[in-house]
């Protein structure tokens, strides 16, 4: 008998164990069918909001400003002075301006003509007869033409004019004063209804000093 030394022995030993478990081993079979879908964990919690980039605190609300008279042109009160005719039952007076001619188009132009007592008339300002109806004194304003310039005319029918309807001043009293303002057209949109017939309403919404 052929005896073997432990060391070979040891290696038929694991030869033999090979072959045996390859022997064995069957072919690969197929894939399973997929399993059920697993149930929705809980939501987490929400995270901290992030820090807003523009942290300013908000400022108080200003106060409301005054109204303003950007592109409105107002003239001061001013004698009449009749340079153009001079009669005693027709006096015509010329004022010049260079922005009626800008304006005339597409704006407003409003004549005043204020008396001793403080009444103040849009022109025209006209008076007739109670008793007739006719017309007694007209006082009406026209803008001329390409040349921009404003014919300021009072009439009188049936008599002649006397001071204190034309002069500026008749001794110490002041009688009558002329003054105009320029609305540009943008604006004159804007304008209530009896803004033509208030004149207290105009120089509020304007600002105007009296």
């Amino acid at each position: 008998m052929v005896k073997l030394k432990k060391t070979h022995a040891l290696f038929l030993l694991l030869l033999s164990a090979s072959i045996t478990l390859y022997s064995c081993e069957g072919p690969e079979g197929p894939v399973g069918p997929q399993g059920p879908i697993g149930q929705t964990g809980p939501v987490g919690p929400q995270g901290t909001p992030g820090e807003d980039g523009n942290d300013g605190q908000v400022g108080d609300k200003g106060d409301k400003g005054d109204t303003g008279t950007a592109n409105v042109i107002y003239s001061d009160w001013f004698f009449p002075n009749w340079n153009d005719l001079d009669s005693p039952r027709v006096k015509r007076m010329i004022i010049s301006d260079s922005n009626f001619a800008s304006v005339r188009s597409n704006g407003v132009i409003l004549f005043y003509w204020t008396t001793n007592n403080g009444a103040t008339y849009l022109l025209p300002w006209q008076i007739f007869n109670s008793a007739t109806g006719d017309l007694v004194l007209n006082r009406y304003s026209i803008i001329r033409g390409a040349s921009g310039n404003a014919w300021i005319t009072i009439r009188k029918y049936g008599s002649d004019l006397t001071a204190t309807e034309t002069d500026g001043q008749v001794g110490s009293i002041t009688h009558n004063r002329i003054r105009y303002v320029i609305i540009p057209g943008g604006v004159a949109a804007k304008l209530p209804p009896d803004f033509f017939e208030d004149y207290l309403a105009v120089i509020e919404m304007f600002g105007i000093p009296e």
